[in-house]
């Protein structure tokens, strides 16, 4: 401990740039920076996201609640392996999430719900 002392003595810029660090994480948490947002959150489900025809590989933007309502609409569990009606695909269910991950997990939430119901 007297090291410590010893050091921050004759180097105080150490203790400062802790200091603004310990700052700044603190406003980033106070921010909510590092909070994500609820699945059924107004301002997650008003984002736009991109859709790719799997087919195609042709994209178009919508709505994330909008997305999440075509697959809500649709019978049983979701297949990943399949997404809502691409406009360049003749309907077919091609149209999944450009983000994969995102695509993985929005199936999850939904299949999770439509579970509780079905």
């Amino acid at each position: 401990m007297n090291k410590l002392r010893e050091i921050l003595a004759k180097n105080p810029w150490i203790g400062w740039v802790i200091a603004v660090l310990a700052i700044g994480v603190a406003v980033l948490f106070a921010t909510g920076t590092f909070r994500q947002e609820p699945p059924d959150s107004v301002e997650r489900l008003s984002q736009t996201v991109t859709i790719r025809c799997t087919e195609t590989g042709k994209t178009w933007t919508m709505t994330r609640g909008r997305f999440e309502e075509m697959l809500m609409g649709m019978p049983g569990q979701i297949d990943p392996d399949k997404g809502i009606p691409s406009p360049y695909a003749d309907g077919r269910l091609t149209g999944v999430l450009v983000n994969d991950k995102d695509w993985r997990e929005t199936v999850s939430h939904l299949n999770k719900i439509k579970a509780k119901y079905d």
